[in-house]
């Protein structure tokens, strides 16, 4: 939980983790650049209503766009579609960050929630010994499906 007690952006003065703590700055830990990433923004975490310090966002031009999420977990590289390059570029900082973070959380919602589901089928079908298996003729291979329930 972020006590910063005013909106901070890593690399600014005023990042306090706990109400005790003295003012000081939190580093910017931005995300890695490929080979050919043309850095379009370089948005570090930063704390407003949220306490989003751990995620830097970057965005890239490389073959499209791209977000480049860096936070406690790792790294993150999504696809963004190129029509949003004049929105981007007409909000200001704040906003975009903000914007970007929402698409990165959509996007990990979505993950979660597939795989979720994905299991939940899974498991079903396990407990209902409807899981099939066959191994690929002349290939360590193997084939797993769900059958279908009988009718």
């Amino acid at each position: 939980m972020c006590c910063c007690g005013t909106p901070v952006v890593n690399g600014e003065m005023g990042y306090k983790w706990q109400p005790t703590d003295k003012p000081s700055v939190r580093e910017p830990n931005p995300p890695s650049l490929r080979d050919r990433d043309v850095l379009l923004y370089d948005e570090p975490g930063r704390c407003g209503g949220l306490d989003s310090h751990c995620h830097h966002l970057r965005v890239v031009r490389h073959c499209g766009l791209a977000l480049l999420v860096r936070h406690g977990g790792g790294e993150v590289r999504l696809r963004l579609q190129s029509v949003l390059e004049p929105a981007l570029a007409a909000l200001d900082s704040t906003s975009r960050y903000w914007a970007l973070l929402s698409i990165y959380h959509a996007h990990n919602d979505a993950l979660r929630a597939g795989k979720q589901d994905a299991d939940a089928r899974w498991e079903t079908a396990a407990a209902e010994g409807r899981i099939r298996t066959r191994k690929q003729r002349g290939s360590n291979a193997v084939r797993v499906w769900i059958e279908d329930r009988p009718s």
